[in-house]
């Protein structure tokens, strides 16, 4: 199954577009044949200056060989900052300390107080309440 993290970007407009055009020159180049992410992303929100985008468990692991899916898009996110286009990245990993965080804000472009992503924790009591109950049904011996 594998590391799972819940990831968000979110660009200008043409942020997005500067970035889509980057990792499929990126993929190409690679010569990665699986597809690059940015088609297969969950557009979360839209306005007429920027897009706010990402995935949900799926295996993020950046700057490894088997995920150049993932590499291309880190690598894109430099890309904007050497273009002086802004964008704010935020990746939850399964364990709770386990939090990136980058972003880039440029003077120039147009739209460049975007929002950024934002997380709520919560306690899970029912998960914590289900564990519990289940060493009751075991006969531990010490």
């Amino acid at each position: 199954m594998g590391y799972r993290s819940d990831v968000r970007i979110i660009t200008s407009k043409k942020g997005f577009d500067e970035l889509k055009k980057f990792t499929n020159n990126y993929l190409k180049q690679n010569n990665y044949t699986y597809g690059n992410l940015l088609d297969d992303c969950k557009i979360i929100s839209e306005n007429k200056w920027s897009k706010y985008f990402g995935w949900d468990s799926i295996k993020w692991y950046d700057y490894c060989e088997d995920y150049e899916d993932v590499t291309a898009i880190m690598e894109g996110l430099k890309h904007l900052e050497e273009k002086d286009m802004s964008y704010r990245y935020a990746r939850i990993g399964e364990y709770y300390d386990d939090y990136d965080e980058l972003s880039y804000e440029s003077q120039n472009e147009e739209e460049q107080d975007l929002e950024y992503p934002s997380m709520i924790r919560e306690f899970d009591d029912e998960w914590v309440k289900d564990n519990m109950n289940q060493y009751d049904k075991k006969d531990f011996k010490i």
